[in-house]
């Protein structure tokens, strides 16, 4: 079974029994295990045994790593093997020396290493790719020449691998690269971004260990590389600068990285940090560098210089398919991380607010305007990718950044300068040819992918950054590439085409960094599908990167597919729980529908009741009620007799005149539409269940409490086996039945178990959920015990001066 992400270690250590015996062994090869093992560092689990072999025989050696080998491919993992001990060369050809090593070695008492990696790898070929380290003195070959060698030999195998390596004579052997690489490892390092990868240890080895000569290797399966697989990784960056950057934990890290790789310190560098310390407040980085330039103001190791430690609190790199809500998300939470102030504020911002300030609120207000204000540190945000976002987020979202001046000072890459900002050139153009994905002065790959492949067919319809295991399940339902290690060694081979976010592990992001010329609407199907099977919308708490994404692209990919009616119901159903937001949503959508179907199409009256009903969510219920009046002769001129939505619309026009106290206008809406609605779709379906229910509320508001509570008792079996006891419907159903019995004399036992009911509902609830508070205000009907406990909890979730705390202490007689 595929494991996604896993990462197996096999550490041998071995002394020679015919060789001088080597004093750091086994306690080097030791602290090297526990370092790649620590799941804080390297994240590795053992391949064999507990991941540490010392002092084996040559069987012993071989019988393990087959193991390795064995396990890593079942599990489509990543292997790491360590060496460290005693070499030696015979004809060219490497030894690695063991216990019951007899000189000179040959293939019955050594391990033959490059030619058995070799015959190991194509006999598994699931690995996905390994990671080979040596740290072994020989003498008689040079360590490149060795290298080189190595690589020739297991290359032959055609699969990813990479080899690091440092050799010394024997007299000089010290154990110094398996020290300071475990040391490294844990301790990070402050110019590396957020994993030490062997290319990186290759020159901060060569520093450290001076007697010993460090080589590093990369091979894709088709030809050696210089860069290597990012997804080869041997440990987190642990180093306090790194951790305290904007980088860090970014789920733009690839991209900051990529770009800050590229970037070469000039003039204009020097002249924004120069103008942000100086204390300008508004800054627009254009020109073809500009990406480049703001990814270097996050990462201070670029220019030590130039860039101040902690430059910026926030640093935003926008994709197309960003949300709003995601985006204030992603800044709150960089703010909470780097300002002193701001977690405390933003965690406190709901209770200094009234609901009806709290209902308008957006994203933006809601998760950084909002605790800004309580803030006074000096704070700098930069943001690129602005000129990337569909227009009318892009004007959302500049106009949100351009409202937080003066209070941050903001630096912006465009296009264009806006018109209050200062204008900084970020360079000319980088030479063609010149940065390929191995950096600075290394030919990139002339020749790219095919995007009628399935792989990069997905790639391209993606929109942004998709998650491996949404890829690989796409390209495989298209007929391509259907395992984790393939499609990396397609990423791998075209590398300069992608940014991996989180390479090698289960949160693997990877973003198409060419612009897409097509849309493939096969490509958009197979997303969605797999979309559904893997981040199912019952499942939206899990969390994971394939839930984050089917939030923010699953509608899109429905509707390219040619599925517009899916579409609109998963928008809907992955909506913004921000009512504000998912206004903003609705707009949008709605008037881009009534574009591309015409106004009065299924799929447009429907994106227009959609948008009417987040704007009663959000207090407009005069503007709501109007437009679903408006609405309603449209649906039932245009859609079929007995269609769904013209019921639901005539649902929330009976609600909205019962939330605007025109009880009798709503009366005289509800009644025929319980009747028509039983008629035309049962007595069971969810829009007769709705409008049973107001019907039943209404009628207690109106002066008659026990025809209320007749009634929702009578649709209560209806829906629980439709809806299930836990929808609000059902809730609401067996409050109202509560509430309104409750004041008889001696209530029957059926009104008993109804409470025992809620009770239960409010333990599933969570503590500060407001709903459970309204349901416990009901329960305590006036007792002064469950009020005073109640009157706390509320204060606790919602505040002293929330009208709902205020009425609980009304009650109470505070």
């Amino acid at each position: 079974m595929s494991r996604v992400g896993e990462r197996r270690l096999l550490v041998i250590a071995s002394q020679c029994a015919e060789l001088n015996q080597l004093s750091f062994l086994p306690s080097a090869a030791q602290d090297m295990a526990a370092s790649l093992l620590d799941p804080a560092v390297g994240g590795c689990v053992p391949a064999v045994g507990d991941g540490l072999l010392v002092d084996p025989t040559i069987t012993e050696v071989d019988d393990a790593v087959t193991a390795a080998f064995e396990r890593a491919s079942a599990d489509e993992a990543t292997l790491i093997i360590a060496l460290v001990g005693h070499g030696d060369y015979v004809s060219d050809d490497f030894y690695y020396l063991v216990r019951d090593t007899a000189l000179p070695p040959s293939s019955r008492t050594a391990f033959l290493l490059a030619q058995r990696i070799r015959e190991l790898l194509g006999l598994y070929s699931s690995v996905d790719g390994l990671v080979l380290l040596l740290d072994t003195c020989h003498a008689g070959i040079a360590a490149e020449q060795a290298a080189a060698r190595w690589v020739h030999i297991v290359g032959q195998a055609g699969r990813r691998f990479e080899v690091l390596t440092a050799s010394d004579d024997r007299v000089a052997a010290n154990g110094c690269f398996s020290r300071q690489l475990a040391r490294v490892l844990r301790s990070g390092h402050d110019r590396l971004g957020e994993r030490l990868r062997c290319p990186d240890m290759k020159t901060v080895l060569a520093g450290l260990c001076p007697a010993q000569t460090a080589v590093h290797l990369a091979f894709d399966g088709r030809r050696q590389i210089a860069a290597g697989d990012e997804g080869l990784w041997l440990a987190v960056n642990n180093s306090p600068m790194w951790i305290d950057s904007v980088a860090a934990g970014n789920p733009a890290s690839a991209a900051i990285e990529r770009l800050a790789r590229r970037f070469t310190p000039s003039p204009a560098l020097a002249e924004v940090v120069g103008k942000l310390l100086m204390g300008t407040g508004y800054l627009a980085v254009v020109g073809p560098q500009r990406s480049e330039l703001v990814a270097a103001l996050a990462r201070p190791a670029v220019a030590p210089e130039t860039i101040p430690p902690k430059m910026l609190h926030g640093l935003l790199m926008l994709a197309a398919t960003d949300t709003a809500e995601g985006i204030a998300a992603e800044l709150a939470r960089q703010l909470d991380k780097n300002v002193p102030g701001f977690a405390a504020a933003h965690a406190s911002l709901r209770k200094s607010m009234d609901d009806n300030a709290w209902q308008a609120a957006d994203a933006f207000e809601r998760h950084v305007s909002g605790p800004l204000r309580s803030v006074s540190e000096a704070i700098r945000i930069a943001v690129d990718g602005v000129d990337g976002l569909p227009q009318p987020l892009r004007t959302r979202v500049l106009a949100h950044l351009e409202s937080l001046l003066p209070s941050v000072q903001l630096v912006i890459s465009c296009e264009t300068a806006p018109p209050d900002a200062v204008a900084v050139a970020s360079g000319p153009p980088l030479p063609d040819g010149v940065f390929g994905a191995d950096g600075p002065g290394v030919e990139a790959r002339s020749t790219g992918p095919e995007v009628e492949d399935p792989v990069w067919a997905v790639l391209a319809a993606a929109g942004g950054a998709i998650p491996i295991g949404v890829l690989v399940a796409a390209s495989s339902l298209l007929g391509g590439l259907s395992t984790i290690p393939d499609v990396h060694d397609e990423l791998v081979a075209h590398r300069e085409k992608v940014d991996r976010g989180d390479p090698g592990t289960a949160a693997e992001l990877v973003t198409y960094l060419p612009e897409a010329t097509f849309s493939d609407r096969a490509a958009h199907d197979a997303i969605a599908r797999v979309l559904a099977s893997l981040a199912p919308i019952d499942q939206r708490d899990s969390g994971g990167p394939e839930q984050v994404y089917a939030d923010q692209t699953e509608p899109a990919h429905l509707w390219r597919a040619g599925r517009q009616l899916e579409a609109l119901a998963s928008l809907w159903a992955r909506g913004s729980v921000i009512p504000a937001e998912q206004c903003a949503t609705w707009l949008e959508w709605s008037e881009r529908v009534a574009f591309a179907e015409g106004a009065r199409s299924e799929p447009a009256i429907i994106a227009r009741a959609r948008y009417a009903t987040a704007l009663g969510k959000l207090g407009n219920r005069t503007e709501a009620l109007a437009l679903f009046q408006k609405l309603l002769p449209i649906a039932l001129a245009e859609l079929a007799p007995g269609h769904e939505e013209i019921f639901s619309i005539r649902n929330n026009i009976g609600y909205l005149l019962f939330e605007l106290e025109r009880y009798e206008e709503s009366r005289d809406v509800l009644e025929p539409l319980v009747a028509d609605a039983t008629a035309a779709l049962s007595t069971r379906h969810p829009e007769t269940l709705h409008a049973r229910h107001m019907r039943a509320v209404l009628t207690g508001k109106l002066g008659n409490g026990d025809e209320s509570a007749r009634l929702s008792l009578e649709m209560l079996p209806d829906a629980e086996e439709t809806l299930g006891s836990r929808h609000e419907v059902t809730t609401n159903a067996r409050l109202n039945f509560v509430f309104w019995t409750r004041r008889q004399e001696a209530p029957p036992p059926l009104f008993f178990e109804q409470v025992r009911l809620l009770h239960q509902r409010v333990e599933e609830l969570k503590y500060d959920d407001p709903w459970a508070l309204d349901i416990l205000f009901v329960l305590a009907d006036g007792e002064a015990d469950k009020l005073a406990s109640l009157y706390e909890r509320s204060v606790a979730v919602r505040g002293e001066n929330h009208p709902e705390t205020v009425k609980i202490g009304r009650a109470l007689g505070r």
